[in-house]
């Protein structure tokens, strides 16, 4: 037994090394084929802008609109026209959309609440324009998008962004050959400013013909102006999405009526394996199961003998996974050939598209979460018709879970009330919920688990006679 055990850890620490060496290469090779910089010079005048023109304006699920010349000021944080020396009454460019163009041209079809693209217009009387010491004008087309929540989620990045930004892209290009298809326009994110240590940045270069332009970047230089050639602003096709994230109205749930087919999960998947340059080529030597770890939030506490005992009795290999140890190109080379993945509820299960056909993958749930009330990744495979065995598991014993700590949990629990606190605490399960700060389902998905190993067990041994 002593001798298994060391020959475990010899294996663990060699895949450990591949793993951190893999991700430096697969990082290295990105960056050289898809860090280029957009091409920029130099300006001492600013172009004059227009809009070309808006389409779908009265669908307000797919509209969008171009604009040449639109510019960006770091001083005012905002988008701008300039107007040269025409004279723009403001009324009318209220009632233009030069203030305001309304909701969901920039926001999401699905997300009710109001989200403006906000810009306005300057003439060249404007005494701002003198205020700018640095001036730059970017050629070529781009494309701005935005996602609907400020934490970095690759869950969200998928479904929100990138999957409406690959079709909106496509459809703009005129390609209907997918399998043929090069990005034709950089990416503009008016989102988050950490950009480099996200899990999804790999994802975003890939979909940007240069690297994406990220606006809280453009703002560390202030008072600065850089101008786009062409740009694109909108939903041009929302036909991807397939899950309403409850903002504003009824608790989240999958879109009754989806647009979104297979052929689409295939589309986009095939780009990433193609663009990333992954093998998914499945090694004849084994199945293997994948175990999705978290390290600071809904850890599953007995791990190590939950990966002990899976492999003892399922016959198989299990190989252990997370974004702190993996690069998403090699994720997605060992998900496309894995028999099984278990994780924690999270953004992490999005990955699990990736899997093939006939595989089961297994969801679990900390204490008081309902898998019926959350259904993002269970829809989303059930949609890519490719025989995937969806369960679930969900911890109904409170002593197995653990409290997240104060310091990585966003709403304090603390700093609710007394009253606030104790309702949470004496309520078995969280019910439907509402986009996008519940505190009590921000406590109650936060909980780290003491999965119960044999009800796993249980379940997967039955799925995997159910996928037979």
């Amino acid at each position: 037994m002593a001798g298994w055990a060391f020959g475990l850890k010899v294996v663990l620490l060699a895949a450990t090394v591949y793993h951190v060496i893999d991700f430096i290469i697969r990082e290295e090779l990105l960056n050289q084929v898809k860090g280029r910089e957009s091409p920029r010079i130099s300006i001492v005048d600013i172009p004059e802008g227009k809009v070309i023109g808006c389409w779908n304006e009265d669908n307000k699920y797919e509209r969008y609109c171009l604009f040449r010349n639109l510019c960006y000021s770091t001083k005012f944080k905002k988008f701008f026209l300039y107007r040269g020396h025409e004279f723009v009454h403001k009324q009318k460019v209220y009632k233009y959309g030069g203030l305001r163009i309304s909701s969901t041209l920039f926001q999401l079809p699905i997300i009710s609440q109001d989200s403006y693209f906000d810009y306005f217009h300057l003439t060249a009387s404007a005494a701002e324009i003198e205020q700018h010491l640095f001036r730059e004008y970017w050629p070529g087309s781009f494309y701005v998008t935005t996602r609907m929540t400020s934490g970095p989620t690759i869950a969200h990045d998928v479904h929100d962004v990138l999957m409406p930004a690959f079709f909106s892209l496509i459809n703009i290009s005129g390609n209907t050959d997918t399998a043929r298809y090069e990005p034709t326009h950089t990416l503009i994110l008016t989102f988050w400013s950490d950009y480099t240590l996200r899990e999804s940045k790999d994802l975003y270069d890939i979909m940007s013909k240069y690297r994406p332009v990220v606006i809280p970047e453009l703002d560390e230089l202030t008072d600065s102006i850089t101008c786009f050639e062409n740009v694109t602003v909108g939903v041009v096709t929302n036909e991807s999405l397939w899950y309403d994230w409850g903002v504003g109205r009824a608790p989240e749930a999958p879109v009754t009526e989806p647009k979104v087919t297979p052929k689409h999960f295939e589309d986009f998947k095939s780009y990433i394996v193609s663009m990333l340059g992954v093998d998914t080529t499945c090694s004849p030597q084994g199945e293997y199961v994948v175990l999705f770890r978290r390290k600071r939030t809904r850890r599953i506490v007995n791990e190590n003998y939950l990966v002990e005992r899976l492999s003892i009795e399922l016959g198989i290999d299990v190989v252990v996974m997370s974004f702190e140890e993996n690069s998403i190109s090699h994720m997605i080379e060992v998900l496309s050939c894995a028999k099984i993945v278990i994780g924690m509820h999270g953004a992490l299960m999005i990955m699990t598209m990736f899997m093939p056909r006939h595989s089961i993958v297994l969801e679990m749930f900390p204490f008081a979460l309902n898998p019926d009330n959350l259904q993002l990744y269970r829809r989303m495979l059930e949609l890519q018709d490719n025989d995937i065995e969806y369960v679930s598991w969900r911890n109904i014993d409170e002593d197995k879970s653990i409290y997240p700590g104060e310091e990585i949990y966003d709403l304090q629990f603390s700093d609710l009330s007394a009253a606030d606190q104790a309702r949470i605490l004496d309520n078995p399960e969280v019910g439907p919920k509402l986009c996008c700060d519940d505190p009590e389902f921000e406590f109650r998905k936060h909980q780290s688990t003491a999965v119960d190993i044999n009800e796993v067990i249980i379940i997967l041994k039955a799925a995997i006679n159910d996928s037979m």
